[in-house]
């Protein structure tokens, strides 16, 4: 596996999750360290017991409350955004301190297209990453200034 690539998965299938997390498991199994910031709505527990197992090479973390069912208010609109304020920051501390060698930032392209973070501060984050870190980005659209940074990018799309 080449170490240092930005690779973005895109699109309005399913699955985009999926490949970045079986790409964080060939890189567990090289002996890299993992760190998976999940930025949207995700709450399968199942899925979540599973990856905890990975521990401590291979680590998880969302900071967005589980609202399933609830109806989206301006008042949820803004914790929502507090809350993905607070994994982008993470996922600057992570990048400050290099305690891993794959960054995965799953669903931090939606956050742009439902406007909860600005295009440049994703930006930010891909030319904060060092070197020697690979960094996946997922996320159903894609923010041209992700794209003109990104090494390889892959649409998910959906066929049947």
């Amino acid at each position: 596996m080449k170490q240092g690539q930005i690779s973005v998965y895109y699109g309005a299938g399913k699955g985009k999750t999926c490949v970045a997390l079986g790409r964080g498991l060939r890189a567990l199994g090289e002996d890299l360290r993992v760190v998976m910031i999940q930025f949207m709505d995700y709450h399968s527990h199942k899925e979540m017991a599973l990856l905890e197992k990975l521990e401590p090479d291979f680590r998880v973390f969302h900071f967005e409350k589980n609202r399933t069912g609830e109806v989206i208010t301006e008042e949820i609109r803004k914790e929502i955004a507090g809350e993905i304020r607070n994994a982008y920051n993470f996922a600057k501390k992570i990048l400050d301190t290099g305690e891993c060698e794959m960054l995965m930032l799953d669903g931090i392209l939606e956050c742009v297209e439902e406007g909860f973070l600005p295009e440049t501060d994703v930006v930010a984050l891909m030319e904060k990453r060092p070197e020697n870190m690979d960094m996946i980005l997922t996320g159903s659209g894609l923010p041209g200034g992700v794209a003109e940074r990104a090494n390889s990018i892959y649409q998910i799309v959906p066929e049947k």
